[in-house]
């Protein structure tokens, strides 16, 4: 049977090519992945509002399974909702799921309680207008951001060629050694952390060497996700290989994440 151990219900927005495999890479073995999606617009604030009716039928739809955590890693999703819109989004899901609901931007929060990282710099491949939002919301809840940088990997969602003669900017096509550069780029040497926000970026092929070179955790919003979902599942065996996000597996506090 598969998930023996845990069901996870992964809800992602409807153009990510990243979050599901990647999840699906890292859990332990007895943790089975599940996965419905929603419909977004373009990379911006406003494409990436989502609204109630199009969540309602993802979330029925994966109800019945028995999964123990609901995930929502879109991370531009939750910031786009506003400063508060992430916990809203974790309400709905888990008041229609009866379970914890881990959304990406309190995966974040919680992976960074969890390190003692109070200080951070933020890497992004976000246009302008979600940059701000990013900024609001990590000053609103007290974490000191000394940096956002990255590249404008924005605009429309438009299908992909796997492969291409022309550039690409999507960002669900690029090799896992841009988030490096992303983070590369956002580095300071004060930080606690280095987030990458964005679960469209491949970062799990990546942390480990980061952290190498620079000896600070790197926290994804994937990585995080995988880790909060693990945890409120009850599996907190460590993965090896991905950062000491996983490989450590520090205990959930429960910060921003929703308990049913």
């Amino acid at each position: 049977m598969y998930g023996w151990r845990a069901r996870l219900a992964l809800i992602i927005a409807h153009s990510n090519t990243v979050v599901e495999p990647e999840f699906n890479r890292l859990v332990p073995e007895g943790v089975s992945v599940h996965t419905a999606r929603v419909r977004i617009g373009a990379i911006s604030v406003e494409g990436n509002i989502i609204g109630d009716e199009e969540m309602r039928h993802a979330i029925s739809s994966l109800c019945d399974i028995n999964a123990k955590v609901f995930a929502y890693p879109c991370t531009a999703a939750n910031i786009a909702a506003g400063v508060d819109g992430d916990l809203a989004q974790a309400r709905l899901i888990s008041s229609m799921s009866g379970t914890p609901a881990v959304t990406a931007s309190a995966a974040l929060v919680e992976a960074l309680a969890a390190l003692d990282a109070k200080r951070i710099v933020v890497a992004t491949p976000y246009p302008p207008d979600l940059n701000d939002s990013s900024a609001a919301f990590w000053n609103s809840i007290g974490v000191e951001v000394l940096r956002i940088s990255g590249v404008d990997l924005g605009g429309a969602r438009r299908p992909m060629e796997p492969l291409s003669s022309k550039p690409l900017s999507h960002v669900g096509l690029q090799p896992p050694y841009v988030a490096y550069n992303l983070a590369r780029s956002a580095y300071d040497p004060r930080a606690d952390a280095v987030v990458i926000s964005g679960a469209g970026m491949r970062t799990a092929e990546i942390a480990s060497q980061f952290e190498r070179d620079f000896g600070i955790p790197l926290v994804s919003s994937s990585l995080a996700s995988i880790w909060a979902s693990l945890q409120a599942a009850g599996v907190r065996e460590p993965v090896a290989g991905y950062g000491r996000l996983l490989e450590q597996q520090p205990a959930l506090r429960w910060v921003r994440i929703p308990r049913p």
